[in-house]
Order: structure tokens, then C-alpha cells, then sequence
């Protein structure tokens, strides 16, 4: 099953360190009252030379993290 809700906000934004980009990925739920707090905090998934493909294997990854625990 693939996960899918507008509950959850991944942010996949790499950082840059030592000329690649470092996927990660921090999942956030909303709040009832539209504020949020954290999920999840991935930690550096894997290095990249693309910032396109960090972000691609972060957006993966949290939503493969999602499916497990929600889907």
C-alpha cells in the first residue's frame, strides 16, 4: 500500500557538505490548530552529486518511512 495524506509534509531539502548534497528528509504532521510538529528526522541518508536526486531519494525514502508505520 502507498501511503498518501495531506497530514503529513515531508521536506526533503538537501544540505551541502563537502561538494555533495546530503539527502535527508524531516517528516512533520499538522496540528489541529494548523501549527505542526515533527514526525520523524532522518538523519543523512546518502551523499549526491545532483541536488535533483538528493531530494528525489529523500521524497522516496520518507514516503517509503511513512507507508511503513501509516500506510
Amino acid at each position: 500500500m502507498h501511503f498518501n495524506s495531506t497530514r503529513f509534509f515531508i521536506d526533503p531539502t538537501p544540505r551541502r557538505a563537502d561538494g555533495e548534497y546530503m539527502a535527508h528528509a524531516s517528516i512533520s504532521a499538522s496540528r489541529a490548530d494548523g501549527g505542526k510538529h515533527d514526525v520523524h528526522l532522518s538523519g543523512d541518508l546518502a551523499g549526491f552529486d545532483v541536488r535533483e536526486d538528493a531530494v528525489a531519494f529523500a521524497k522516496k525514502w520518507a514516503q517509503e518511512w511513512l507507508d511503513a508505520r501509516f500506510g
